[in-house]
This record gives structure tokens, C-alpha cells and sequence, in this order.
């Protein structure tokens, strides 16, 4: 497939089957970054009805909504003719497509391109790659006429820690992607057809499994996507989107609210972003069960939850209905949501090559900070980069561990002084939002949600940890005791490093004298010292005891002898261990009393 590319800043119009989506690019850049975007609530699908013929009124009000996006355009001074419209399902098959489109071009000189369902399914997959920093899996977007199936693979895991991803090759798609007909809105007219004809609805169900088998084997998927539990399916669209926003919403979380007599307390998802939410294949089993036969209006009455409009809430049953079928023919080990669409797409696939390779969460993060004053310099960067590195267990650094911290890591470090100049109490505060929802880093791509969470506790025990919100405990939860101390380590290394010269950290570094001894336990001891089984964060193979040595110089200079500096230092290992109200506790009937790091001063 062959997309012109043009030059940025420019726009993208999605002219969809469920809405019309509008986006302002700033740059061909890896983070996909937009200035503005905006979606029209405007139905193509339903508004033709059976006849596919789009109505006059309808026509007026695209024309409208396009006439809006062409003086949003200008008010940001992109050039109105340097915008990319495309179309899909709804414009496929509509009866007066030609006229439909010829009015839009007499009204904004915009051409639109409508895509052919290979076209569909290829962008659909880009725009699921441009939200990740890696794919391997198949990937399913679902719109209101059709859903697109296709599979990646991707080879960005570099093989040593730290070092910069650079894969020997691109990603690799499927050269026959599949348009399946079982859009959300079409599903749901089918459905209703099938109302009081309990054998009507069987031979549609019926009828997508052998389409879905058919399309399995058209995409010619290869073997080494699927293991013994099956497959990674990567899922984008508002149908699908609209199952994760439900899975968040069932999903309990519960926080100790006072850890002397462990009450708990409730709480809602804490990173309510859909893109990069997870869950497994068994529960989106038991969530479409639950929904797959329900009644489109009861639903409407019944469910009120964030992000699922009433529209989508009708749909939700003609959705689980399609998912349910699909993984009668499809093992799913692992479900991704994302948030690209066909903006992300068509961006992505005009990207160079180049730019394709970089990981979007290191652009972003550069891009948000490259600005601001408290930002380091590279040869500050370099050098507390190289320091931390070394002080941590290369155990944790390789791309296959859970945690991810070769990428996190200088993630971190780009961001480690940006709360510093705040009040001493919201440091660690703004800090740890900084990845969330409610931060500034919510929109920046390429970070499941257990990455989040790793990267703001890094942040927030950078700034001391000290973090006067629930969401905390949630956060912690989520990545378990053991993750959790190896992002205490990491932050509170950064906090020592970043406190004795905040302002220069690397000069500060080279001038005090000061070094980080990691001394790790033998190969024997390391297998003894092993904490938990492979498979989550809190895994066995994953996790080992080691030791930090944080060695003075024997004159040490007033920049670290100074109250301020030598106290943080004394107490980091102190700081570093279990909290006394777990030290009763077990998990997995494993003692998590074993300190993953210890840490001792020595002076010359």
C-alpha cells in the first residue's frame, strides 16, 4: 500500500462508519504528536439505513463539520489544502458515494479517498503499531460496518541492557489482511432481526465462526504468534475500546487504609487511559459472556459507565456477541487496547523508516521536556546515566524483563528534575502523575499500564515518596512487592544522585568524588536468593538479592557532607526495605521478609 506523504504540519480527516474524526499533526514524528482533535457524532452507517443511501441532511451536516475543521485549520495557520481525508465502510457501499463525495469537494475542494478493505485493515494495523513500542500478535479493529483482521510482528528488543532498540528490520503485516462484515452497527441491525428466532441467531453465530476460520487462514498468520495458550490480540475501534472501559469498570481494587489494623477501602480503576489496558483471554470470556445476550435497552438503563455512551452501551451486546464467535475460532492468551486509529495510522505509514524504529515513549518524553528550564543536558544526562546504570543489577536491565526499565529508565531521568523547584509536599505528588491520567505524559504513546505505574513510582520515589493519594496503594498493587522495591531502589538512587548537585547532577557527580559499588551474589546464591515463579512482575526468575556499595571519596567535599545530602544517604537502606506491615505477610507462600537490596556506606 502506497499512502502520498505530505508535509507537516497537516491534518487527517477519519470519515468513519460511527463518527468522523479530525486531527491536526504538528510533526512526522514516532510520538504521533497532534495539536487538536475532535470527533463528529455523525453516523454515516445508520443514517443510510438498509436502502445505503446517505441523506441529504446528512450530507449537510458532514459538509458542516468539515467547514468547521477547514477554519480550525486556519485558525492554527496550517494550510487548508494540506489536509488527508479518507473514508471507509459506510462510503464503501453507499448507493450515492459519488455524490456524496463530489458535494464535498464542491463545498471544501477536499478529495477523499476511500479506502479498499485491504487499505482498511492495513491502516488499522498501523495505527495499533504507532500506540505501542512493540506488537507481535494479531490485531482486530472494530468500526460500526466492518472489522478488519490482521497480524504484526515486530523486532525492536535490543540484547543488552540499556543499549538503544535497533532492529534489524522493519515490522512484518499480513499481505491479506481480511474486512470481516460484522461491524458494531450492522451487527446490531442483524440482531434485532433475529429477535423471538432463537435459530436465527444460532445460524448467525454459526455464520461468523466460518467467516472468522476463513479469515484466520486468509491472513495467513504465522505459527510462532500462538504458544500453548494462544494468541496476543492487539484491539482498537470504539466497540472494542468499549469492552476494556467495562473491564476497568468491574475491576475491584482495594487499598490498605490503615495498615495497623489493614481496613480496606474500595477504589476504581486507577489509570483509566484505555490505551495499553490489559486483560486475559479467560476474563474477556467471562465479560462477553455476561453481555452477549442482554438486551440492548435494559443495558442502557442499567450501565452507567465512564467513557461507554448510551449509543455504544446498545452496541455492547451485538460486540460480545461478534467476540464470543471469534474466540470460538481464535485462542486468545492476552488482550492490548489501543487507542490508535486511522489518524495513527496513516501517520505511522508515512513515517521513514528511521523514525519508525525510535521508541515513541523516549520521543515524547524528549519532545514534552526539550523546553522546559529543569530539563538536563546531554552531557549531564550521559553521565547520570551511565552512574545509575551500573548501580543496578543487570538482571533488571535486559528488554525481556517484566519491569522494563531499559526504557523506562532514561525515561525517568529525562524527567527526574522537573518537580524539583515545587513545594517540598507535591513534589513526589506531581511527580508520580506525571505518567497517569491526570498528567502531563497521559497522551505520549508506547506504555502498557503496568508501565505507567512503574515509571510514576520511579518518579514519586525520585521526589521522596511521599504521596498523599489512594491511587498510590492501587498503583503499587498493581505491580506487586516485589516490582515495587526495585522501583524503590531505582528512585531512591536518583534522589541521592539528583540531590547532591540538583542543578548540575553530572558535573556534581565527576567533582564529589563519590562512586556506587553493586556487588552481586554468586551464581549459586543468586538461584537461592531467586524471589518468586516466571510469568508476572513478581516472577523467580526475575528477581535476585544484591548489595550497593555507596563509596566516599576520603576527602569528601562539603556537597556531600552536608546535612541535606549525608542524611538522605544514611537512610536509603532503611528506606529501601519492607514496610513493617508486610513482614507478616506471605505471597504465594513465599517470605516477602527477603530484602531484594541492602545497601552500606563506605568511606576511604
Amino acid at each position: 500500500m502506497t499512502l502520498e506523504t505530505i508535509e507537516a504540519p497537516f491534518g487527517v480527516v477519519d470519515m468513519g462508519s460511527n463518527g468522523i474524526r479530525f486531527g491536526i499533526v504538528t510533526s512526522l514524528s514516532r510520538h504521533l504528536p497532534v495539536a487538536y482533535e475532535e470527533r463528529a457524532p455523525i453516523s454515516l452507517l445508520e443514517a443510510q439505513g438498509d436502502e445505503h443511501f446517505i441523506p441529504q441532511e446528512t450530507i449537510d451536516q458532514v459538509i458542516t463539520s468539515f467547514l468547521r475543521f477547514k477554519t480550525i485549520c486556519k485558525h492554527e495557520g496550517l494550510d487548508p489544502n494540506n489536509v488527508k481525508v479518507i473514508a471507509t465502510e459506510a462510503t464503501r457501499i453507499a448507493s450515492n458515494s459519488k455524490q456524496f463525495l463530489d458535494s464535498i469537494y464542491t463545498a471544501t475542494n477536499w478529495k477523499v479517498d476511500i479506502l479498499t478493505k485491504e487499505q482498511e485493515a492495513i491502516i488499522s494495523s498501523m495505527g495499533i503499531v504507532g500506540s505501542f513500542y512493540k506488537v507481535n500478535g494479531l490485531t482486530m479493529d472494530l468500526g460500526g460496518g466492518s472489522c478488519e483482521l490482521s497480524y504484526v510482528t515486530s523486532n525492536n528488543l535490543s540484547s543488552s541492557p540499556l543499549s538503544s532498540p535497533r532492529p534489524t528490520k522493519r515490522l512484518k503485516t499480513s499481505s491479506s489482511p481480511v474486512s470481516l462484515p460484522y461491524g458494531a452497527a450492522i451487527l446490531r441491525k442483524r440482531l434485532l432481526k433475529c429477535e423471538d428466532h432463537p435459530k436465527k441467531k444460532k445460524k448467525l453465530y454459526q455464520e461468523i465462526i466460518d467467516q472468522v476460520t476463513i479469515a484466520k487462514s486468509t491472513t495467513n498468520i504465522p505459527g510462532h504468534l500462538k504458544d500453548h495458550d494462544g494468541y496476543t490480540l492487539y484491539m482498537s475501534g470504539g466497540g472494542f475500546r468499549a469492552l476494556g472501559y467495562l473491564s476497568m469498570a468491574f475491576t475491584n481494587h482495594t487499598s490498605v487504609s490503615n495498615h495497623q489494623v489493614k481496613t480496606k477501602k474500595k477504589m476504581t480503576y486507577p489509570i483509566p487511559i484505555i490505551s495499553g489496558y490489559s486483560m486475559t483471554g479467560d476474563e474477556l470470556i467471562e465479560l462477553v459472556d455476561q453481555f452477549k445476550d442482554r438486551d440492548p435497552e435494559d443495558l442502557v438503563n442499567e450501565l452507567k459507565v465512564f467513557r461507554i455512551s448510551k449509543r455504544r452501551t446498545r452496541m455492547i451486546p451485538a460486540t460480545c456477541f461478534l467476540v464470543s464467535a471469534i474466540m470460538k475460532v481464535i485462542k486468545i492468551k492476552q488482550i492490548y487496547f489501543s487507542e490508535g486509529g486511522a489518524r495513527q495510522g496513516i501517520c505511522y505509514h508515512m513515517l521513514p523508516i528511521s523514525e519508525q524504529l525510535k521508541d515513541p515513549l523516549l520521543e515524547g518524553v524528549k519532545s514534552h521536556v526539550s523546553h522546559l528550564p529543569h530539563a538536563l543536558s546531554q552531557t549531564d544526562f550521559d553521565t547520570v546515566f551511565k552512574v545509575l546504570k551500573d548501580a543496578i543489577p543487570p538482571l533488571y536491565l535486559y528488554p525481556d524483563h517484566p519491569l522494563q526499565l531499559h526504557r523506562l529508565i532514561p525515561a525517568a531521568l529525562h524527567l527526574a528534575n522537573l518537580t524539583t523547584h515545587y513545594p517540598k509536599e507535591t513534589r513526589a505528588f506531581v511527580a508520580f502523575h506525571m505518567p497517569l491520567a491526570s498528567g502531563p505524559l497521559a497522551n505520549i504513546p508506547g506504555l502498557l499500564h503496568s508501565e505507567r505505574a512503574i515509571l510514576a513510582l520511579i518518579l514519586a520515589y525520585r521526589q521522596g515518596g511521599e504521596v498523599p493519594d489512594p491511587a498510590f496503594n492501587a498503583i503499587e498493587d498493581m505491580i506487586g512487592k516485589y516490582g515495587v522495591a526495585v522501583c524503590k531502589y531505582v528512585g531512591r538512587l536518583m534522589e541521592i544522585i539528583f540531590l547532591i548537585s540538583p542543578r548540575q547532577p553530572g558535573l556534581a557527580l565527576l567533582e564529589s568524588g563519590i562512586q556506587f559499588k553493586l556487588i552481586r551474589p554468586e551464581s549459586s546464591d543468586e538461584e537461592e536468593d531467586g524471589i518468586s515463579p516466571p510469568v508476572t512482575p513478581n516472577s523467580r526468575q526475575f528477581y535476585s538479592a544484591s548489595t550497593l556499595q555507596i563509596i566516599f571519596p576520603a576527602k569528601p567535599s562539603f556537597m556531600l557532607e552536608a546535612p541535606a545530602v549525608i542524611s538522605v544517604i544514611e537512610n536509603m537502606d532503611k528506606k529501601i526495605q519492607p514496610k513493617k506491615f508486610e513482614l507478616d505477610q506471605e505471597i504465594q507462600g513465599l517470605d516477602s521478609t527477603v530484602k531484594l537490596f541492602s545497601v552500606s556506606i563506605v568511606r576511604s
